[in-house]
């Protein structure tokens, strides 16, 4: 946007992420089709990862969003 800061836009709200990196996470899952997010629980990577997809999907830059996770428990062990 024009003040700099990072918005996402859907058609119930504007998301607008706290801080530097996760403005950074925003804008590289804009520019980049493969994103990998790393941090601990309750940072936001899951809620900023789908509120973009809908917003591309809102936007009609990608036709579906496909959701994905790892078959087997993670647990502790991968974060």
């Amino acid at each position: 946007s024009e003040s700099g800061q990072v918005v996402i836009k859907t058609r119930k709200a504007f998301i607008k992420p706290k801080g530097k990196n996760q403005q950074g996470y925003v804008q590289e899952i804009r520019k980049n089709d493969i994103n990998f997010g790393i941090g601990p629980a309750g940072t936001g990577k899951t809620y900023l990862a789908v509120a973009c997809a809908v917003e591309a999907l809102e936007a009609d830059r990608v036709e579906r969003i496909m959701l994905v996770r790892p078959a087997v428990e993670a647990g502790e062990k991968l974060g």
